[in-house]
């Protein structure tokens, strides 16, 4: 079983509001082969207030009884809650969905780095993202770069799953779904509202389930191509963009072109929740 910390912005039901976190924290508790030890809340998507209360929602709605802790600018608990988890555990791999501060603050008050098997990382760019022709902002490396910044230097095994490879693999809400999961169906009717906030927006059907993708390169690393670069801590990552440099040595997986994402993801959840 792989140990996971999961540190998201989960704003499911929130409109106007993205749902891949709560996407990626389903599939990760209805794999067979994984152990979700903690979830900390930070803020991303939304403020804290309002991802803390999102997932506290889902977590209580479906009756998952899964150590929760709000974090973000104004507590320590999350960072406090963070580094005793990874002491308390070996081989704990965090999954970062929004900003880095829980993680950084964990650092911060004396998480040995040393004891982190993995840093796993939605966000970072490699070129603009463009969506039908919209360039799309990044999000989760720049929404707070200096936290960014503070746990690429001190954390090692770090992976990034780049927006630019997200944009790839895409997933359409079936017309009047029928899951037989619970999982799936209480995500139903937020990824309906997302579709059509989609095509408002983007005159696109097909959702960018982001943070879903990077939890799935914990479950299966074998569907993706590891690709090792060398990159630049500095300014560049204000605006989400991971440039070759010669500060730290990370991983950039990007999925293999012959792997469906999202129809694997989804047939997990449905046969495991």
């Amino acid at each position: 079983m792989k140990k996971i910390i999961i540190d998201t912005d989960c704003t499911i039901d929130v409109k106007g509001c993205d749902l891949d976190d709560a996407f990626a924290i389903l599939f990760l508790l209805a794999h067979p082969e994984i152990d979700v030890r903690l979830i900390t809340t930070t803020f991303g998507n939304s403020d804290e207030n309002t991802t803390y209360k999102a997932s506290k929602k889902m977590l209580d709605d479906l009756n998952l009884d899964i150590p929760l802790v709000k974090g973000g600018l104004y507590s320590h608990e999350a960072g406090e809650a963070i580094k005793k988890e990874v002491e308390a555990n070996d081989d704990i791999i965090i999954l970062s969905l929004g900003s880095a501060i829980n993680t950084q603050k964990a650092l911060a008050l004396g998480m040995d780095p040393k004891k982190v098997k993995s840093f796993v990382a939605m966000g970072g760019i490699t070129e603009e993202l463009q969506f039908n022709k919209k360039i799309m902002d990044e999000l989760n490396l720049s929404i707070d770069y200096l936290s960014t910044i503070y746990v690429l230097e001190r954390l090692d095994n770090i992976h990034i799953i780049t927006g630019n490879n997200c944009m790839k693999h895409k997933y359409e809400v079936p017309t009047n779904p029928e899951y037989k999961s619970e999982f799936m169906n209480y995500l139903k009717p937020s990824l309906e509202r997302l579709t059509k906030e989609f095509i408002d927006e983007f005159g696109e059907s097909k959702l960018v389930v982001w943070d879903a993708l990077a939890a799935l390169y914990i479950t299966n690393s074998e569907y993706f191509v590891d690709i090792e670069k060398n990159i630049s801590l500095d300014e560049e990552i204000l605006n989400g963009y991971l440039v070759e440099g010669k500060d730290k040595k990370v991983n950039l997986p990007e999925i293999k072109d012959d792997i469906n994402a999202m129809d694997y993801i989804v047939s997990v959840i449905e046969e495991n929740d």
